[in-house]
């Protein structure tokens, strides 16, 4: 006879467990543990996140988390992970973790939390009937790197180079600058300069040498990230940003043209970009690319009464 679940407070011990969790239940997820380790080690303790795991047997089969979210200027904004195996679903186990975090999010004083599921019906039910109401929709699409168009020719006064060619602090200025306007429903205002360079920058996966930027007139214009776990020869693209000032040339074609090509040379053999629905502008170049859409990922938010 097998054990009743067991739900206690995560450790970052249990971090290739959630890891196993996060492999099974999302198509696109790509991030090795020890990347899912640097997100735990880099957390910020201003957003009080309390984590949860659930055991059977010994084994994760579920966890969830929640705190405050920390990159937002928005007063008392929240965030929630809930992921339970899909093989361990529908026995009440979600909502067993769920209720001990919606708990921690109303003591520490979240009003608005956001979470995601993903286009499975049973879990957007599942959010509905927990108070949560469907926002933002994401797209997630992929390709094979050896199959891309030629790269666009470059416009006089624009080069390339590398994030690592490029450097830490310029890199860091042009992502600030350029996402904050990223599409959504919980605004990006940001994240410190030593947070990013631990959580991004310096990460397992950041592949400095693949993620390219395009540079106008000595000015770095545009950029794109690609993160990849070599063990399964899969890539993400985790943001491509142009400033304001330079939108509307296609260097995010550029960029990602080059990156793509990078990714390639180094036995990256799939990468996979997720946009929001309504960043018609990224979907046309992905489009371009040649990216074909898998999956759909909603967010849900909730309101917390005062």
């Amino acid at each position: 006879m097998t054990s009743e679940p067991v739900i206690r407070e995560a450790t970052i011990a249990d971090v290739p467990g959630m890891a196993r969790i996060r492999y099974a239940a999302f198509p696109w997820f790509t991030a090795s543990v020890a990347q899912q380790e640097v997100w735990w080690r880099t957390s910020r303790p201003e957003g009080r996140t309390l984590r949860l795991v659930a055991l059977h047997d010994g084994a994760a089969v579920g966890w969830a988390s929640g705190g405050f979210n920390v990159s937002t200027t928005e007063e008392r904004a929240g965030h929630v992970e809930l992921v339970v195996h899909p093989e361990q679903r529908g026995r009440g186990l979600g909502t067993a973790l769920y209720d001990r975090i919606e708990e921690h999010l109303r003591a520490i004083g979240v009003r608005r939390a956001r979470a995601f599921a993903t286009e499975d019906a049973t879990s957007q039910r599942w959010a509905q009937a927990h108070g949560y109401t469907q926002g933002a929709r994401d797209r997630y699409a992929k390709l094979d790197t050896a199959v891309l168009p030629p790269v666009p020719a470059l416009p006089a006064g624009v080069t390339v180079c590398s994030l690592a060619e490029a450097g830490r602090e310029t890199v860091y200025d042009l992502d600030q600058a350029a996402s904050i306007d990223e599409p959504g429903d919980m605004s990006f205002d940001g994240v410190p300069f030593d947070v990013w360079t631990a959580r991004y920058w310096e990460s397992p996966d950041q592949q400095l040498d693949i993620g390219t930027v395009v540079m106008v007139d000595g000015v770095a214009a545009c950029g794109t990230f690609f993160e990849a776990n070599r063990e399964l020869g899969k890539g993400m693209s985790t943001g491509t940003c142009t400033r304001r000032e330079y939108r509307g040339r296609g260097l995010a074609k550029i960029a990602k043209s080059v990156a793509l090509r990078r990714a390639a040379e180094a036995s990256i053999h799939t990468a996979i970009t997720c946009n929001d629905y309504t960043n018609a502008p990224m979907i046309a170049v992905n489009d371009w690319l040649g990216y074909q859409p898998f999956a759909d990922e909603y967010s849900y938010l909730k309101h917390f009464d005062a």
